[in-house]
């Protein structure tokens, strides 16, 4: 009896990770409908660009913060405000930002709290940018710096970036170019790719650039043909001020703040009956520095993991609810299933065919060798569907969106295919560890996390 359950068992739960897989290679299809629209919405012609605040929350960024400050205040934008916001680094963050850019105390500046923060201390201006504005605060986490950059803003619109972040030429235009053609649209987001920074030659960097293509650039763009995106990168998205000061600015106890925040504009937009869109985009693009290790990435994806966890538990009543259309019925339950759900049913499934396996080998069942072989080829199939589900967002992102040499595309082709030998089982280690933390924890607090 044992051997035929956990035969059927095991067979079950790989057939649902493959079903998991089979939906991402849809979703990539999709995307590719998507970009060729997106190429003719974003060449729209426009005459007038609106003013925006570009938000840069900063902690301990010593390191990178005078260079991507530089590097925004060199955007190709017309009407630019750029508000960084330091959280009570204890480095030398701000010190070194008053030097680079000859900041000076405004005891004059006027701020309106729109949205609840913790004490903000000082603001400092530019001699030398006149668009430059340094708020300093007590530390507060992520969210709250955010809040009190939408505070300072005097702007319509706030694009939220990372610290670490550097945008392309045309990323701020591109990201208003469809909310300035229709105005139901309050997010847009972009792609966030990996530059190399020293580790060209990396197998766990080239990995890291194929998955963020693939997870980011493209699936996440599938999901604007149901208007169901619940995902906009903390490391680039633009919205409507109004709508973030209706919502009461980011959450600040929300681990992954950037998909809380979204999953509640939809919430709110959806119960006020609102016309409304937020689209993931995947011509505008920012790029950011791949994970170094592979400690460093235990700890950036399980924080992604609780960061999941955490906007689908205070948005519960969405799920399976038809009042919230495609985002409860369809969105939510898919990031329940296949990314909560899913690493532990392949854990199971992997466990369950191997104690099979041991069963009947000790015990000589005398059943043949091909009563083992229907539940590895079903995973087997998965692994290398997963491995073609790479190859494919390689290629439509070489020969429809950024375009790469024909060397960095055969080496992100080549590294995509050693993937089930380690990068995959790191991924279900860290979602499994990480979703067990989060319900082994209480959240009191949020820590810094700038690598998203």
């Amino acid at each position: 009896m044992f051997y035929h359950t956990a035969y059927a068992a095991s067979v079950f739960l790989f057939i649902f990770v493959c079903t998991g897989v089979s939906i991402r290679f849809i979703m990539l299809f999709l995307s590719v409908l998507w970009i060729k629209y997106e190429k003719q919405l974003i060449r729209s012609e426009i005459k007038k660009y609106p003013k925006i605040s570009l938000l840069i929350p900063a902690y301990n960024e010593k390191d990178t913060i005078v260079e991507s400050v530089t590097h925004v205040i060199n955007a190709d934008y017309p009407d630019l405000e750029i508000i960084v916001i330091n959280d009570g680094s204890k480095d030398s963050t701000l010190p070194l930002l008053i030097e680079a850019f000859e900041l000076s105390e405004d005891p004059a500046f006027q701020l309106i709290e729109s949205v609840p923060t913790q004490p903000l201390k000082k603001i400092f201006t530019s001699r030398s940018i006149e668009n430059l504005i340094v708020a300093d605060k007590e530390n507060g986490g992520k969210a709250d710096a955010l809040n009190c950059g939408i505070n300072i803003s005097s702007a319509d619109y706030v694009l939220a970036l990372d610290a670490d972040t550097h945008l392309t030429k045309n990323t701020i235009r591109y990201l208003i170019t469809p909310i300035l053609q229709n105005p139901d649209i309050v997010v847009t987001s972009g792609s966030v790719r990996i530059i190399s920074d020293g580790m060209r030659n990396s197998v766990f960097t080239d990995l890291q650039k194929a998955e963020f293509v693939n997870s980011i650039s493209l699936f996440r763009t599938a999901w604007n043909f149901l208007n169901a995106n619940l995902i906009v990168s903390g490391a680039l998205g633009l919205f409507n001020k109004r709508i973030l000061i209706d919502i009461n600015g980011y959450h600040n106890l929300a681990i992954g703040e950037d998909m809380e925040l979204i999953v509640r504009i939809h919430r709110k937009l959806m119960e006020k009956k609102s016309e409304y869109k937020i689209l993931q985009l995947a011509l505008p693009t920012c790029f950011t520095k791949a994970v170094p290790s592979v400690e460093e990435m235990i700890k950036q994806r399980k924080r992604w993991q609780k960061g999941l966890l955490s906007s689908l538990r205070l948005n519960m009543k969405l799920c399976f609810n038809p009042r919230f259309k495609f985002v409860g019925m369809i969105a939510l339950p898919f990031y329940i299933l296949f990314e909560i759900f899913g690493p532990f049913f392949e854990l199971l499934g992997l466990f369950l065919y191997f104690m099979l396996i041991i069963a009947v080998s000790s015990e000589n069942a005398g059943l043949g060798s091909g009563y083992f072989s229907t539940p590895l080829l079903i995973w087997c199939i998965g692994l290398l569907f997963a491995i073609f589900n790479d190859w494919l967002s390689i290629s439509i992102d070489k020969f429809l969106l950024r375009g790469m040499s024909g060397k960095e595309y055969f080496r992100l082709l080549m590294s995509a295919c050693t993937s089930p030998f380690f990068y995959h089982f790191l991924q279900l280690y860290c979602k499994i560890k990480g979703t067990a933390e989060y319900f082994s924890t209480i959240q009191t607090s949020t820590k810094w996390d700038t690598k998203r």
